[in-house]
């Protein structure tokens, strides 16, 4: 029984559908269910249940996708500890761009043993926990509070949202900080609308009887940014854009609107949590 086997038959049972499992695992279908094929003859089982609609597990192939999991997990465990012994290892962290920017440049410390590190962005926590699952990455930097997962996790940080504006806009004169009611109605310069952030931002001030309205929606921060500096508008951004922020940008705290957003260590593998904790300078 070849290991190859058992990930092709988890990829899929992961995400239900064996032409989505061949696109992660960059093979053609048929040869997807040759190996599924080879695994079921091996076990003298069937698997899945095949329909137009994708995939489902067959009694028998619920036991084997526990067991399949955790013995790969394992043996990728095993490889883990044998590579550490002359190799140094390579670790494949999912995070959000705005994280990927400031705070990972500032805490990733330099360590004669530290892993080598592959850093992929994505915009939402679905991304990043879909990639976590179908194991494109082996951690992840997101917020989890709402989402329910068998994973390593570890609390990082927490932040507020502020207001960025250009330091002449006329409406926010001499103000060190501003009322919720003042910007309701504002139309604001904003990141992806699918995004964690707008999404959270959304969902805020729906809960005070208000539409966040994005005049302008960008692909990063920075492009955000660039816009306010040439004062072409407003934005609400976590705390983490005032990492080098432009002197022409001013930030204000916003009565009345106690929204944060946090960030979280997620990890398949315990050892892998902790190599990645000890390189982001958290203590255990």
């Amino acid at each position: 029984m070849k290991t190859e086997w058992m990930e092709a038959f988890l990829v899929t049972a992961e995400t239900g559908s064996l032409t989505k499992a061949s696109e992660v695992l960059h093979m053609t279908q048929p040869a997807l269910s040759k190996q599924i094929k080879s695994l079921e003859s091996a076990l003298d089982v069937s698997l899945l249940h095949r329909s137009a609609h994708g995939v489902t597990l067959t009694t028998a192939g619920e036991i084997v996708f526990e067991e399949s999991r955790e013995l790969l997990d394992r043996i990728d465990q095993m490889k883990r500890r044998i590579g550490t012994i002359d190799e140094r290892t390579t670790l494949t962290l999912g995070s959000w761009p705005s994280v990927a920017m400031t705070y990972l440049p500032r805490h990733v410390s330099r360590q004669a043993t530290a892993p080598d590190l592959k850093l992929k962005t994505a915009h939402t926590t679905i991304d990043l926990m879909q990639g976590l699952e179908e194991r494109r990455y082996d951690a992840v930097l997101l917020d989890d509070r709402h989402h329910v997962h068998p994973y390593h996790t570890t609390h990082l940080y927490t932040e507020n949202f502020l207001l960025y504006v250009h330091q002449d806009d006329e409406r926010f004169t001499g103000c060190t900080s501003v009322a919720f009611e003042q910007i309701r109605d504002a139309s604001f310069l904003s990141l992806p609308i699918d995004c964690d952030s707008t999404n959270i931002l959304k969902d805020a001030f729906i809960e005070r009887g208000a539409v966040y309205q994005a005049e302008n929606e960008m692909e990063f921060g920075s492009s955000v940014l660039g816009f306010i500096r040439a004062g072409l508008g407003i934005a609400l951004l976590p705390e983490i854009f005032q990492d080098g922020l432009s002197p022409e940008i001013k930030t204000l705290p916003v009565d009345g609107f106690d929204v944060v957003r946090e960030l979280s260590l997620v990890s398949r593998d315990a050892s892998h949590h902790a190599i990645l904790l000890d390189l982001l300078g958290q203590s255990r």
